[in-house]
């Protein structure tokens, strides 16, 4: 699944989606962002966000990284989608588990 693809799937989700590029050297980084906060619960004036996860790209599918050091092993399309579908709807980190690197 190319970028464009995967930020139009999860866009039709209905989460919010973010590309950056954190260090020169590193492949750029997809922030999944869902459930904003009001400003009012935030300690800025600009509302944050309640859950994101990180989707980077490798060789062999697309990882998610959540938490702080959580990560997922390279997905295939199909279970990409389906995790991802299922964890946009529920926001349970612990779906994740299943798919981390043995």
């Amino acid at each position: 699944m190319t970028q464009a693809e995967l930020i139009s799937f999860l866009e039709g989700l209905g989460a919010d989606v973010v590309v950056r590029r954190y260090k020169p050297d590193e492949p750029e980084t997809i922030a999944v962002l869902v459930g904003r906060l009001p400003e009012s619960d935030s300690p800025v004036p600009i509302p944050g966000w309640e859950d994101a996860v990180y989707l980077q790209e490798a060789a062999a599918g697309w990882s998610i990284r959540y938490i702080q050091s959580g990560q997922t092993r390279p997905l295939q399309d199909e279970e990409l989608k389906s995790l991802l579908t299922e964890w946009v709807c529920e926001r349970d980190y612990r779906l994740f588990e299943d798919y981390e690197p043995e």
